[in-house]
């Protein structure tokens, strides 16, 4: 298992900024580590990634230095364990509501008797079993697998001064996607209650002492990282659209 570089950056205090990538690509994952993107979210929740195809990908992350992070489909043992048993460094857990689904979260992500991860100890995160012991193996997997639950709806906010109580935990997430869609502002992240409540998440969060992350335009990036916030993503499709129009926009106006 090797050290999250990730996890470091978080634990000292920095910021730290990834891109979501939501299809099968190893070189696209090897150009935005060599851009100096802190990490890279290998999205298995939507798009066209599967278990196969995210393995070539975290490769692609470890040979350029990005920490790679999947999202599963969804909050179950076996769902988590199989990317993590492929060298994920850790994941970013959808859809978590209440206590008992993020404890149930860092247990599918920890060996016993932490959690309640399957053992496997002859796979790529250890080394195939060839170097080191299985004892050393476990005790640094569940120390260096990073733990990300995503607070995505109402409920979740609701339930936060439980869940920032599991121990485990290192990254709470607001989505604002899908929690301005479940407070009836769909498409609307920008609307001031879905800001005001996600204000008031982070503040629940940082006041735990857990580190927190958020998605949002990136206009509101500078007012976040003031609130405490550390983990950011952006987007490949965002990335391209915006270095894409600015391109076309100038050879444009060039040709006339």
């Amino acid at each position: 298992m090797r050290t999250n570089t990730l996890k470091q950056k978080l634990r000292e205090g920095k910021p730290a900024f990834g891109v979501m990538i939501t299809f099968p690509s190893p070189p696209v994952v090897e150009m935005l580590g060599c851009m100096g993107f802190d990490w890279v979210l290998i999205d298995n929740e939507h798009g066209s990634i599967t278990i196969d195809t995210a393995e070539d990908m975290i490769r692609a992350a470890e040979l350029t230095g990005i920490a790679p992070i999947v999202r599963p489909v969804t909050n179950r043992p076996d769902a988590i364990a199989q990317f993590l048993d492929r060298g994920a460094w850790g994941v970013q857990v959808p859809h978590v509501n209440t206590r008992a689904e993020a404890e149930a979260a860092v247990a599918a992500c920890k060996y016993p008797r932490e959690g309640q991860r399957g053992m496997f100890s002859g796979g790529r995160p250890a080394e195939y079993g060839i170097r080191g012991s299985t004892q050393d193996y476990v005790a640094k997997a569940n120390a260096e697998t990073l733990v990300c639950l995503m607070l995505e709806e109402v409920e979740a906010i609701e339930n936060i001064g439980e869940i920032v109580k599991v121990k485990g935990v290192d990254v709470l997430f607001i989505g604002s996607g899908d929690l301005s869609a479940s407070m009836g502002y769909a498409g609307q992240n920008t609307h001031p209650e879905v800001q005001a409540l996600m204000e008031k998440g982070v503040k629940r969060i940082r006041d735990a002492g857990i580190v927190a992350g958020v998605s949002c335009p990136d206009a509101l990036i500078p007012k976040f990282l003031g609130l405490g916030v550390q983990y950011f993503h952006s987007s490949v499709g965002r990335l391209l659209h915006g270095a894409g129009e600015a391109y076309l926009k100038t050879v444009r106006k060039a040709a006339g």
